[in-house]
């Protein structure tokens, strides 16, 4: 039997690195961001085991702006487990809990890349799962290079759920909660729990992705925990545009705790009952989404559909943001060539 758990949304500012010349300069702003984390995981941690904290996506370093990949890979990346991770590492161990974030990989496995990682740590400071953003806008995903991706890891290692104590636990960040095949493939997997650390305007729901984290909780019957940064500072975007509003969902898409707003926060908290989720995901009728999921007459056209290709930078890394528009533009033809959209008149 699981015994109920808690999760606390760790709602911090980002400082963002984009200013920093080097990597020591932009490692000094990292670590001052961990020493303020160190103070919150102390703070905050009270259960011993039997809790989870959640911080945002990438709040280390912010995201890259005018890098090129090799700089932001240079300047910014780290690896996981690593250096910067031994901190977070140390914390989990000492208090005995879980700690799960979110920051840009650089791994020697696969030199030129760089990778939007969310990572969970356990209460031995051991990293248990590492996911790969796979859904990015102008940074490398795994899709770029699939084959070689999924030759090495399986699906098994591309949506990777952790067998624990606390339940099965997934993690996917920001926004991938908009893309609906992205949280279904580890509720294939058997993930109970989701974790999104994101960076998200959170004030409101732009773009749906409110509205998309209910969703996503309710068709999979899962709990979501979804921590997002109160703030950039020092960056081109105003400190309010991830503005807070940290939630956690419960497997109905009902909001179980809200931070309330912007702001340095740990007032988002909820127990999570996994036997519960587990005793409902078992009982047959039309409550149960699961059971209703008839796959097989959707297979067809999702093998027949292309839009985003994938490969395409198989062979070499992502270099710019130039070669990801090359391959947006090839994306837009297939939406055009599919007859899903069509192109504006000349």
């Amino acid at each position: 039997m699981i015994q109920p758990w808690r999760a606390t949304c760790m709602q911090v500012y980002c400082n963002l690195v984009n200013s920093a010349r080097n990597r020591d300069e932009a490692m000094i702003i990292v670590n001052k961001s961990l020493d303020r984390w160190t103070t919150l995981i102390r703070g905050t941690a009270r259960e011993g085991g039997r809790q989870l904290l959640l911080f945002p996506e990438f709040c280390l370093t912010g995201f890259p702006l005018t890098e090129s990949a090799a700089q932001w890979i240079d300047k910014a990346c780290i690896e996981i487990p690593g250096p910067v991770t031994e901190r977070l590492q140390r914390e989990a161990q000492a208090a005995r809990i879980w700690i799960g974030a979110n920051a840009y990989e650089r791994d020697p496995v696969w030199p030129g890349r760089y990778f939007n990682t969310s990572f969970l740590i356990d209460p031995s400071g051991n990293v248990v799962l590492k996911y790969r953003r796979i859904n990015t806008v102008q940074t490398g995903s795994p899709h770029d290079f699939m084959d070689k991706y999924l030759d090495m890891y399986g699906i098994e290692g591309t949506f990777p759920v952790a067998k624990t104590d606390l339940g099965n636990l997934a993690m996917m960040p920001c926004g991938e909660i908009m893309y609906p095949e992205a949280a279904r493939m580890f509720m294939f997997r058997g993930a109970e729990v989701l974790l999104h650390p994101t960076s998200d305007h959170g004030a409101s729901d732009m773009w749906s992705w409110e509205s998309a984290k209910k969703v996503r909780a309710s068709e999979n019957m899962m709990y979501l925990v979804s921590a997002n940064q109160t703030g950039q500072i020092g960056g081109v975007l105003p400190t309010g545009t991830t503005a807070g509003h940290s939630k956690i969902f419960d497997w109905d898409g009902r909001i179980l705790s809200d931070s309330g707003g912007p702001g340095e926060s740990t007032v988002c908290s909820s127990w999570i009952d996994v036997e519960a989720l587990r005793r409902l995901r078992a009982i047959p009728g039309g409550g149960n989404r699961l059971l209703r999921q008839r796959i097989d007459i959707y297979r067809p056209l999702y093998n027949a559909t292309t839009i985003y290709p994938a490969n395409r930078f198989a062979d070499a890394p992502m270099d710019s943001k130039e070669r990801i528009l090359e391959v947006q533009q090839e994306a837009y033809g297939n939406l055009v060539r599919s007859g899903l959209i069509q192109p504006p008149r000349k």
